[in-house]
């Protein structure tokens, strides 16, 4: 398996390497802004169907700056027309009509005929013509190009006024950035565009991918322009993992192949009063392609998982104060052998024999582990600092509750540092979930610009988890892919399952149905 991702870059850097780009003549900045315009369109009317679909006869207000990321929006609207003719489009422009640049002029006029066209004056009342456009009914797409990368602040003058009127607007179905919002940067201002998600075009710029600038930049979606074909010379510490890592999991596989080809994974989890983690978990993996899986629990949770997985073998010992203890391994030893990797964790339970099962896990057993959940101990990096330097290597999926309890340092930016340094000290991989997922090593950061707040709810680290030792097994020798490709695999199926049934009216297992979707295959 193998790791598809692009540079994150600061946007200093990245006006440094488009301006080598093109100048090497490899493409012309007119040609990438039609393509960007194009892209960023595409992907709003995606997006769009998480709210029940893009509205064909809507309100869509482009805010357009003079530059390039002007030229992205309003190539975006002229897209919109084309597919939607009974759009309503409103441009507020923030700078002079003369002073839009060469590129930027020609769709500037193809829209003028086609829209209201309002280039902001010092006396003009911006609330009033958000209003009287919008009559009552609101607005269902404002798409922010005022600034691009090479802002600094303080914001002022009329961009600033156009910006705190469209914040303050209640009535915004979608608010998209082209690129970054107008106001975030290298340096960036607290009353920038609030958007709901920023289409970052061509290179993602690192305060897109900053903690702290999430408030702002909302969800982000990575556009590929090129820029990085062939791949640059570059190493960067942070990159954004694409889509196109899932490819390989939608290829043939070799007709000589059988089951013990893809692995053969063991999970040891549950407990009699958290039965349903050890079952998501379990369910996942049967999903993601490992070819052999076996389930070490408690009895109370095989009899209710067997008829849910019956392609899963099931080792059982009773309860030790309602959870596993060390029996299981016992009973699982003169197997050891067959495993290709261990999971540990999902739905396990606190008790001090748990605890003491999973540091036994951790020293003892010469497998790739996965540990999630309730295997986080507060303890754990002790245990990981015992494991054998020999040993095969350790995936951590902590949420940030659960990496503060395992010691993991804070850290305010997008935790390179903080994430490859514990790595480091550990000798482990983590994937860090939440909004922005990330997978680090001992050297690199990649972020996950898939899923969203459908991925808010109990039970969908129980998934990943699964899906992430079931790639794994399939690989156990590439543990920065298997964590890379189950995170997008994962944040994928998310998307789809969103886009087909909202945020709100799902349930977690549900998203096991959108795995196929998000490798390309008809629902």
């Amino acid at each position: 398996m193998n790791i598809d991702a692009h540079p994150i870059l600061s946007c200093a850097a990245s006006a440094e390497y488009e301006g080598a780009f093109f100048s090497s003549g490899q493409e012309t900045e007119d040609i990438l802004m039609y393509r960007a315009g194009r892209a960023i369109a595409a992907a709003i009317e995606d997006d769009f169907e998480e709210i029940s679909g893009f509205p064909a006869q809507g309100k869509v207000v482009i805010l357009s700056g003079k530059g390039h990321n002007a030229g992205d929006a309003l190539i975006c609207a002229n897209t919109l027309l084309d597919r939607h003719p009974d759009l309503e489009v409103m441009v507020l422009l923030a700078f002079p009509v003369e002073s839009l640049r060469k590129h930027v002029r020609a769709p500037y006029e193809l829209l003028r005929v086609r829209s209201e066209v309002h280039s902001i004056g010092e006396d003009d009342e911006i609330d009033a013509l958000l209003h009287n456009f919008s009559q009552g009914r609101g607005i269902d797409l404002c798409v922010d190009g005022i600034f691009g990368m090479q802002s600094r602040p303080p914001l002022h003058g009329i961009p600033l006024r156009l910006l705190q009127a469209i914040n303050a607007f209640p009535k915004i179905r979608l608010r998209a950035a082209v690129d970054l919002p107008s106001g975030i940067g290298d340096e960036s201002d607290p009353r920038a565009f609030d958007a709901d998600f920023t289409y970052a075009t061509g290179i993602s710029k690192i305060p897109v991918a900053e903690n702290a600038s999430i408030g702002k930049v909302g969800r982000v979606r990575y556009l590929d322009l090129g820029f990085f074909k062939p791949r640059p010379d570059l190493k960067p510490d942070v990159c954004i993992l694409r889509q196109n890592i899932l490819w390989q999991l939608a290829s043939f596989r070799n007709p000589s192949t059988h089951k013990r080809t893809y692995g053969h994974l063991l999970i040891i989890a549950g407990s009699d009063s958290m039965p349903g983690a050890c079952l998501m978990a379990t369910m996942a993996a049967a999903n993601s392609g490992c070819g052999l899986l076996t389930v070490g629990t408690v009895e109370s949770v095989a009899r209710a998982g067997i008829p849910l997985q019956p392609e899963a073998m099931w080792s059982t010992v009773p309860s030790a104060e309602g959870g596993l203890d060390a029996r299981i391994l016992d009973l699982l030893a003169p197997r050891f052998d067959d495993f290709s990797t261990l999971l540990i964790g999902p739905g396990l339970g606190r008790s001090q024999k748990t605890a003491d099962l999973v540091k036994s896990v951790i020293r003892t057993i010469r497998k790739p582990l996965v540990i999630d959940a309730d295997a986080l101990l507060p303890d754990l990096q002790d245990a990981l600092q015992q494991r054998p330097e020999d040993f095969p290597p350790v995936i951590l999926t902590p949420h940030p509750g659960e990496w503060k309890r395992i010691g993991g340092d804070p850290f305010d930016d997008i935790g390179v540092k903080s994430l490859t340094s514990f790595c480091q000290r550990n000798r482990c991989l983590v994937i860090l979930k939440g909004p922005r997922t990330r997978i680090a090593n001992t050297e690199t950061v990649y972020l996950s610009p898939f899923g969203g707040p459908v991925l808010a709810r109990g039970g969908t680290g129980d998934l990943l988890a699964g899906m992430v030792s079931s790639l794994l097994s399939q690989d156990p020798d590439n543990p920065t892919a298997a964590a890379a490709i189950a995170t997008v695999w994962h944040g994928r199926a998310a998307d789809c399952l969103a886009r087909a049934q909202g945020n709100s009216a799902v349930r977690t297992t549900r998203l096991l149905d959108y795995l196929p979707e998000a490798l390309g295959f008809k629902h």
